[in-house]
């Protein structure tokens, strides 16, 4: 399998993993009043450090923003703007894929 798509299902895979974990903990502090934050945070500086050598800071970013400031935006189209310094481009934002897609569209930026 090439190195790009493997590193592509696993993104996917992780981004979707840390979206449960998320759902988790949400579940977890409101229906049963246990709050798991502090279990988990060290974990997830782990998986944060991870993303950071791997991707430049616009991309961290934007995985940041996905994860955890996405879903709480209440009728949120699952699209984001976007600009390459000429103009505002709007392009999808919603799955795992899309990320995926959106990120590496970026990759040239120096890290």
């Amino acid at each position: 399998m090439a190195r790009e798509v493997m590193e592509k299902k696993l993104f996917i895979e992780n981004i979707i993993l840390l979206r449960e974990i998320e759902d988790r903990r949400d579940f977890m502090e409101e229906e049963i009043g246990v709050d798991m934050s502090i279990y988990e945070e060290k974990f997830l500086q782990v998986i944060e450090n991870l993303f950071k050598i791997h991707f430049n800071k616009e991309q961290f970013a934007l995985i940041q923003y996905y994860l955890y400031q996405a879903p709480t935006i209440v009728d949120w189209d699952g699209k984001i703007d976007l600009s390459d310094g000429k103009q505002m481009i709007t392009v999808d934002f919603e799955t795992p894929e899309q990320v995926w897609n959106v990120i590496t569209s970026l990759k040239e930026v120096k890290k």
